[in-house]
């Protein structure tokens, strides 16, 4: 029987596992996927996600962005600055696999996996089914995405913990000097969401984030897009997948889990609803529920309510972006007519840029 087995081998079940694993528990990590594989992101890390790392992943940055160019309704458009790098762009591809061994050298296992069609609890252990068999461990952490299997099998019944998703579409498109590209947030295309360009080493990333499930989003829309934008309609790598953002838990006393079994990252619906950055949360989350089981293997209190208390902050942070994205996608021309001005965007790139959560820069204290 392992310590903890975690589902799903992205940003959050990397993050819980290697820092399970480097406190000396038995980790065994399964994903439907082998590794390396491709991965539905744009791959942009903030400078508050890159801190969040446990080790070096400056090899895997392929662009550093200082500007992030902002197009409002109407096509103006304005462009935030700061001294320090806003964001970083990666490729998820080599990001997870390089993680993935990262807990793999540390002593965790990895096992790809089929279909789970069952997680049972007892008293003392939690067991997964899978086509090769069952596997216990003393606790679960499901960080299998926000269709999780474990959320739908293992806490939704008992908690009705429920996720909303925000629909997303990407692919690449390889251009000329794309390094030359800024990375950019297109508000002026009439959806309630947004339209990305994040600039790569050899390739432009685009994509379309929805706030509503019904905005349509095609390879077409992407590709017309790209022949206005880049002047080619060439895409490649073309992928669209639901963001889990607004866990139910994140607003009521529901905790992100039942029993044994804790959810992190998309699972639990931690990414934030304004611009979907999800990256952050998933390492946050992941981290905060191995600290929650390595404090209950200690003697400490039962995990899933050592977990829920440590993210209070998280809450908070995902309860101002749900207003912010509430305010942005009813009345967009006037929240972006008031963020061109440099006081008020200023003051939020600043504190990205320090590496500052969102709460923290509304409430610097």
């Amino acid at each position: 029987m392992y310590d903890v087995i975690i589902i799903g081998a992205g940003p959050a079940g990397t993050a819980a596992g290697f820092d399970l694993v480097s406190a000396g528990y038995s980790v065994l990590l399964l994903d439907r996927r082998n590794f390396p594989r491709k991965k539905a992101c744009a791959g942009g890390i903030t400078p508050k996600a890159l801190d969040l790392f446990a080790y070096d992943i400056s090899g895997f940055i392929e662009q550093t962005c200082y500007e992030v160019k902002v197009r409002r309704p109407g096509g103006r458009c304005f462009t935030v600055k700061d001294s320090r790098p806003l964001c970083y762009m990666t490729r998820r591809r080599d990001l997870d696999m390089f993680s993935l061994n990262k807990v793999v050298g540390a002593g965790g296992r990895f096992r790809k996996t089929g279909p789970i069609s069952a997680v049972s609890q007892e008293e003392d252990h939690v067991a997964v089914h899978t086509p090769e068999g069952r596997l216990a461990a003393r606790y679960i952490i499901g960080a299998d995405g926000a269709n999780s299997r474990v959320r739908q099998m293992a806490v939704r019944p008992r908690t009705r913990y429920h996720i909303r998703k925000c629909p997303a579409l990407e692919a690449d498109v390889y251009v000329n000097n794309a390094q030359g590209f800024k990375m950019e947030f297109d508000f002026s295309q009439g959806i309630p969401g947004y339209y990305w360009i994040f600039p790569k080493k050899a390739h432009v990333s685009i994509g379309i984030f929805a706030a509503d499930r019904n905005v349509p989003m095609t390879a077409r829309h992407l590709a017309d897009y790209a022949a206005r934008r880049l002047g080619t309609d060439r895409l490649r790598n073309i992928k669209g997948y639901p963001i889990g953002v607004d866990g139910r838990g994140t607003f009521s006393g529901r905790k992100p889990g039942a029993g044994r079994v804790l959810l992190a990252g998309d699972s639990a619906g931690v990414a934030e609803p304004m611009l979907g950055e999800g990256i952050y949360y998933a390492l946050k989350s992941g981290q905060l529920a191995a600290a929650a089981i390595i404090r209950a293997l200690e003697g400490g209190r039962p995990a899933l309510t050592s977990y829920h208390y440590s993210m209070a902050r998280v809450r908070l942070d995902l309860g101002l972006y749900s207003l912010g994205a509430g305010l942005l996608y009813r009345i967009p021309g006037p929240c972006l007519g008031l963020a061109k001005f440099k006081g008020v965007h200023g003051h939020f790139s600043r504190g990205y840029a320090a590496g500052r959560s969102l709460s923290g820069i509304v409430f610097p204290f």
